[in-house]
């Protein structure tokens, strides 16, 4: 389950096992990545050098890097309490 997978620095996939994990489609996580990619909350890297998310093959390895700290100083998270009544 992909809750479970908690906040890795870094992970080796591919668009194909990523879309798999979330039930996606491949190129809807390739569109995903992109926009983690722009938006500065991700690297992605074939070897040690940047990768092009929107010409990955949706078999190619790469290293997906995550910057946790930027992706949650971005995001608004809301909690819904439970009905008491």
């Amino acid at each position: 389950m992909v809750d479970d997978l908690g906040e890795p620095q870094e992970i080796l996939t591919s668009l194909d096992r990523l879309a798999a994990a979330t039930s996606q489609d491949a190129d809807d996580v390739r569109i995903a990545l992109t926009e983690l990619v722009a938006s500065g909350d991700a690297q992605v890297q074939r070897g040690q050098e940047p990768a092009d998310a929107e010409r990955l093959e949706a078999h190619q390895r790469f290293r997906l890097v995550m910057n946790w700290d930027h992706f949650h100083e971005n995001r608004v998270q809301l909690s819904i309490k439970g009905d008491d009544a």
